[in-house]
Order: C-alpha cells, then sequence, then structure tokens
C-alpha cells in the first residue's frame, strides 16, 4: 500500500472521530442503536432506536447512561408532594407520627436538579430551596436538597434534606422516605455550610402526585 493511501485513510479516520465528538457535544444527546423494536423504550418503531442522554462528569467527560433495563417512569417532571413525620428504628422524632413536615410543589429537572416551593414556610423567609438528584436504580432516585431557614427574618441556618424516593408504575406517583436536618448557622463562618449544630433531626414519609398541564 502507498503511503499516501495510508494517509489518506487516517485522515477519514481521524475526521469521523472528531465529528462525533462534535455532535455529542453540541447535541448533549445521542440516539442509541441498541435497539428493542417492541419494548417500551423505542421512541420510534420504525427505527427502534432509543435516546441516550451523556451527562459529564466532574472533569468533563462524557459519561454513558446507566443502563436500567425497561423501566419507563421518570422522575423529572412537577409534582405536589406532602411530607410527614415517622420515627424509625434509629431515629426518635420530637413530634408524633403523621404530623405534617411539609408539602408544596417540586420540579425535577432532566439535568439533575430540584426546585422546591414549600407550602409550610412564609414567603417571607424564604419558602423556595434547591436540590440535585440521581437515579440509583429502577425507577428510584436520591435527592440532595439543601434549604436556608430563617426565623423572623434572621437567618437560622441551612437544612438539609434527603430523599429516596420511587416513581410509580403508571409514573403519576411518587412514594419514599426523607430525613431533614437543621443545622444552626456558625458563628465563625458566617453564611458557609456548617454541620456542627445540629437543632433538629426528622424522618418520614413523602408521597407525591405528577402535575400534568391537563
Amino acid at each position: 500500500m502507498c503511503s499516501g493511501t495510508r494517509i489518506w485513510r487516517k485522515a477519514i479516520v481521524r475526521a469521523g472521530a472528531s465529528l462525533a465528538v462534535a455532535l455529542i457535544g453540541a447535541q448533549g444527546s445521542a440516539w442509541a442503536g441498541c435497539a428493542n423494536h417492541d419494548g417500551p423504550k423505542a421512541p420510534n418503531r420504525a427505527t427502534g432506536l432509543m435516546s441516550a442522554v451523556y451527562h459529564p462528569d466532574e472533569l468533563g467527560r462524557s459519561l454513558l447512561p446507566v443502563d436500567f433495563g425497561d423501566e419507563r417512569p421518570s422522575v423529572v417532571g412537577l409534582w405536589q408532594f406532602e411530607m410527614l413525620a415517622k420515627s424509625t428504628a434509629t431515629h426518635v422524632n420530637p413530634m408524633p407520627d403523621g404530623t405534617l413536615i411539609d408539602f408544596g410543589t417540586a420540579a425535577w429537572h432532566a439535568d439533575g436538579t430540584e426546585l422546591m416551593n414549600s407550602g409550610s414556610r412564609n414567603p417571607a423567609d424564604g419558602d423556595f430551596c434547591q436540590g440535585v438528584w440521581k437515579q440509583v436504580g429502577p425507577s428510584t432516585f436520591v435527592l440532595n436538597h439543601i434549604a436556608l431557614a430563617y426565623t423572623n427574618g434572621a437567618y437560622t441556618g441551612p437544612a438539609k434534606i434527603e430523599e429516596r424516593v420511587t416513581v410509580g408504575a403508571n409514573g403519576a406517583k411518587i412514594t419514599g422516605t426523607f430525613q431533614l436536618t437543621q443545622y444552626l448557622a456558625s458563628p465563625t463562618q458566617g453564611h458557609e455550610f456548617d454541620e456542627s449544630t445540629v437543632l433538629v433531626s426528622i424522618t418520614g414519609t413523602i408521597t407525591g402526585t405528577r402535575i400534568t398541564p391537563n
């Protein structure tokens, strides 16, 4: 084989690789050809192609999506939720089981972030807070949510709400558990998060119903 032909083939390989990287970077998603022609995952029965979203890790590298089989329900969307206190074998709450801890709406976004509108808090003291989530199993998700608590207009400290929820088979309901830990603001660290002084810790159950456009 002449050297010119080898150089030409190497150029084609390099160009093809560069084009693939550019498409993934520009689109943020790709159509994976791991076809399941009859399964519920196939958005296009003519081609049998499935959507595969690529998320960057902390180093900016593209990561392949995790395969959780044929599960379809997604936590992405807007939910009306309710949180009730429930003690566990290892944690006893300072209030009776069934006590309403919070209610409102929560938007779980496709980029892994979450926004909650807390109905139990006075808007003047801040009723919106944010979190981040990831999928850990079929229809199962964990959330790390941070709220900034105020009392009579004065900053009390950060609260961490950790949730583990499962989306029902029809995609319309969520059920799960939560642990809320309220911390006292640090007198030395200012507004930086300080988890050294716990004011209260509450465990319980969370339920939710998907809010639809109709």
